[in-house]
């Protein structure tokens, strides 16, 4: 590894010093005596009186002198323990010597690739913090070896450890900063962080060599953040690696609760107590692991627990409701007007917003959730309210979300907590998308359910208790990067384009180009660069037994829609028979109910009452139970989202006369299909003497009496036509929003298990063996200056130890070039997808402030904004920078 540094620095830089010469040949030798616990009198007597190089720099020089105390004090120690630490000290003096090295050649030319001078920020510099912070760190704990080696219970296997981990790691940034010299040498003319494109990934990780990964998961994990994130990041670490052990289980078929929860609690003690073991595991995972365990891990923050937690400890709202959007083409007054009459009038154009079909096809409901800290007049929902506390007036502006994920996991619900703060920060309502995901819904159909949900709140604005003067769109991770695909869409199809995009750690460039930032992967603990590459890789480049199945499953939609034909009629009488009888008691079909009687101090209800079905502009009503004395404080809490509210919603009575063939066909066609579940094939083959059924934790078990009371129950509820052509649509449905449930491996797993605790060094270039499109509705870094120089006002909000860090700046520079307002902040200290940890984190919480501050200048910005604004950039704030007085 030393020797391919050397080559490396040679050839970029002037001849080292006699000094440094002694001193890399040293870290050679060196590196292998810290393996094998070993070193030379000759070795350690030349180490330990070599003059410390006079160009370290000051917190460099300071380490190489601990190093070289601690490193004669332990040489007369003559135990195992103690010619380890010493060994491991005489290493860490070479990759010090190294590191400064590199650090300041890096340091020469970091600033060309600033997005300017009053905000210094890119990959470059990232790498520079990050090996500062290992300085820090290692200072830390060589201060902590002085103060407790000379102890009576001294620690001494302990320290020799936390020594060896250090040196290791910052062996291992030795590595990264010279594939950061390979990228600077591709960009030397461009000034472009992203290699112009032309470079792959790849053809980087050939040119040098592998990083050991391990160290970045093992004792050092977090060391770069600060001490309050660094803690939740041990924590999920330990957790992941003690989730998978369940999740790989093999022997957990037919194990009880308790059994389960108590090996889930060994395992999270046996990670908690040795950190190379949980790093072995961590980085494997991240290697071997497919995209249904990442699914499944991220989406425990979709449990019932966790959907609870925002009520309970999450700042109090009014509204929170999920609204299901019927599937249904729409109609928009178009963006910009055509003179069309021999007059010389203009006429208004429209535009026509198709339903989303991509992979799923059409006829499935998007699903949204409208957050919002008051009660407003015309909010959905809301009825009609007597005495003096009436509704706030409709709000002039509102927030259009998309929640990040890496666009295979989580929901508006694991983002509830930060949008709470939001919502009552802000004082205008939001709407978070519910979009589907990856692998199941590859690109582009979470973008097509975005622009659907976006023109919908153009087409019905009131009924969310707003004007939409202004509509502001927002997203983190995953949710930016649809945000601003959603903004080139509406440039595309001419619709209203949002007034305003704030983005929070986004990809801009969905492609495997290599950047520095990018390398910040190989060490990040909340997105390991395997997970990264399988969450592009399902949402970009699915396989093609994905896209097989989709069609699959669209052809049998299909054919259910075809067998509804013949009853079409009759559906139609008995919904408006139905409906009849539903509305008997309003007052008045036109008019909304008046909500039902609360008490003043309930601000919020659990996810007991039923919600109504609400209908848009064929039927217009609401439904809800009446009375007659109410009040904005007696209203029905919506913090009930248990039930969405439903948008033309289907009601199919069991009294249908049956067409006897289409009866017929359906009825063989549900016997296939609805076996067809997450955990069984419908092709699998009866041919075993005991029947395998699904159960709740995702294992197969052997029929009993528990499984035939389920099975009864469920005969009786899809006993009838409708209830089984109902049941068939959830299938499908939930194929795409389903919480992943922790399941065994067949077969083909069994060879990643094996995998998961053995130390292999594997490159990271074995994971870019598949193709990803061309696209600015995927990479919107991609998009022509046409439609870039049309963007609205953009805030950018990255993390200067955030992989994305390189795809914002180069954007922002983008849209500087083109004359677009841009705003760029970069914040320090904080992980990507801290917004999920706000409630963890005081650094977190922090960092949401300043997206607020971001979003109410968006929010406060004058509507009839020059299209043609100057470029502007934002320094941190000062609250900013206390986010990163707790960082190393």
């Amino acid at each position: 590894m030393i020797g391919a540094a050397t080559s490396e620095l040679d050839s970029r830089s002037p001849k080292p010093n006699a000094n440094f010469e002694h001193n890399l040949k040293l870290a050679q030798a060196g590196s292998k005596d810290e393996l094998n616990g070993k070193v030379t009198t000759a070795q350690a007597t030349e180490t330990t009186t070599a003059p410390i190089p006079a160009d370290l720099q000051p917190a460099y020089h300071k380490l190489y002198a601990d190093c070289q105390e601690h490193a004669a004090y332990f040489a007369k120690d003559h135990t195992e323990y103690g010619q380890r630490l010493h060994a491991a000290q005489i290493a860490w003096q070479d990759f010090i010597v190294l590191a400064n090295r590199l650090v300041l050649q890096i340091e020469a030319f970091a600033h060309e690739y600033d997005f300017d001078e009053c905000t210094p920020g890119n990959g470059y510099r990232s790498f520079i913090y990050v090996t500062n912070a290992c300085i820090t760190h290692g200072r830390s704990i060589c201060q902590q070896l002085l103060a407790t080696r000379a102890t009576l219970f001294f620690r001494k296997k302990f320290y020799m450890k936390e020594v060896e981990a250090c040196s290791q790691l910052l062996c291992s940034l030795c590595t990264c900063l010279q594939y950061l010299l390979i990228l600077r040498q591709w960009s030397v003319n461009t000034g472009d962080l992203l290699a112009s494109g032309q470079h792959t990934a790849e053809q980087l990780f050939e040119l040098g060599d592998t990083i050991n990964q391990y160290c970045f998961y093992g004792r050092c994990l977090g060391f770069q953040y600060g001490d309050s994130i660094r803690g939740v990041l041990r924590f999920l670490g330990i957790g992941m690696a003690s989730y998978s052990e369940t999740y790989y289980s093999q022997t957990d078929n037919g194990s009880s609760t308790l059994l389960k929860t108590t090996r889930s609690l060994w395992s999270s003690g046996k990670y908690l107590m040795n950190p190379e073991l949980r790093a072995r595991r961590i980085v494997n995972i991240s290697q071997n692991a497919k995209i249904d365990f990442c699914k499944s891990f991220w989406f425990l923050a979709e449990s019932e627990l966790m959907h609870k937690l925002p009520s309970i400890v999450g700042t109090s709202i009014k509204v929170n409701r999920i609204i299901e959007l019927p599937a249904e083409p729409m109609r928009l007054p178009a963006r910009t007007t055509q003179t069309k009459n021999v007059a010389n009038e203009t006429e208004l154009q429209f535009v026509d917003i198709p339903v989303p079909s991509a992979h799923l096809g059409p006829g499935l409901p998007v699903s949204v959730r409208l957050l919002s800290a008051k009660r407003r007049a015309g909010m959905i929902g809301e009825g009609r309210y007597r005495g003096w506390r009436r509704p706030a007036a409709a709000s002039k502006s509102i927030l259009f979300h998309c929640h990040g994920g890496g666009f295979v996991a989580q929901s508006s619900k694991s983002h509830e907590l930060y949008l709470r703060d939001w919502a009552v920060a802000l004082d205008v309502p939001i709407l978070s998308v519910d979009y589907s995901l990856a692998p199941e819904a590859p690109f582009p159909r979470a973008l097509q359910e975005v622009y659907y949900a976006y023109c919908w709140l153009l087409n019905n604005a009131q009924l969310l208790g707003t004007t939409a003067e202004r509509v502001i769109c927002a997203g983190d991770s995953a949710g930016a990067n649809l945000s601003i695909g959603l903004a080139l869409k509406c440039i595309e199809q001419n619709v209203r384009v949002p007034d305003g995009l704030f983005l929070a750690y986004c990809p801009t460039l969905v492609s495997f180009v290599p950047s520095p930032a990018r390398l910040l992967c190989l060490m990040d603990p909340l997105l390991p660069f395997g997970f990264m590459m399988r969450c592009l890789r399902a949402y970009a480049a699915p396989s093609n037994e994905m896209l097989e199945e989709n069609a699959k499953h669209v052809e049998q939609l299909e054919q259910i829609r075809n067998a509804q034909a013949p009853i079409a009629e009759a559906e139609k009488l008995t919904h408006s028979i139905s409906s009849s009888r539903r509305t008997s008691t309003a007052k008045s079909p036109l008019t909304p109910l008046e909500p039902l009687n609360r008490s003043d101090e309930d601000e919020e209800t659990s996810d007991t009452f039923a919600s109504a079905s609400y209908h848009s502009q064929t039927v217009e009503r609401t439904d809800l139970p009446s009375s007659d004395n109410s009040d904005n404080s007696s209203c029905v809490s919506f913090e009930d989202d248990s039930q969405p509210i439903e948008h033309y919603p289907i009601e199919i009575s069991a009294e249908i006369p049956k067409d006897a063939e289409s009866a017929a066909y359906i009825d063989s066609f549900l016997d296939k299909y609805l076996i067809d579940t997450a955990t069984m094939e419908a092709t699998e083959e009866n041919t075993n003497t005991a029947v395998q059924l699904p159960l709740t934790n995702g294992h197969a078990k052997s029929s009993s009496e528990e499984n035939i009371l389920v099975e009864a129950g469920r005969e009786i509820i899809v006993d009838t036509l409708p209830g089984r052509l109902q049941e068939a649509v959830n299938n499908i449905i939930n194929r795409c929003t389903q919480s992943y449930e922790i399941h065994g491996t067949g077969t083909a797993g069994q060879q990643d298990v094996r995998n998961l605790d053995a130390l292999i060094a594997r490159s990271p270039s074995e994971e870019f063996a598949f193709d990803v499109p061309k696209d600015p509705f995927l990479s919107p870094y991609w998009a022509s200056d046409e439609w870039l120089s049309q963007l609205p006002e953009t805030r950018i909000l990255t993390l200067n130890m955030d992989p994305c860090l390189d795809d914002c700046v180069m954007l922002a520079k983008k849209l500087k070039r083109l004359g677009r307002q841009v705003h760029l902040q970069i914040l320090e200290g904080l992980p990507h997808g801290f917004l999920n940890f706000t409630m963890l984190s005081n650094e977190a919480m922090e960092g949401s402030k300043q997206c607020i501050k971001s979003l109410q200048a968006l929010l406060q910005a004058s509507i009839d904004n020059n299209d043609n604004g100057t470029a502007y950039n934002e320094t941190t704030s000062p609250s900013a920078c206390s986010v990163s007085s707790a960082a190393p």
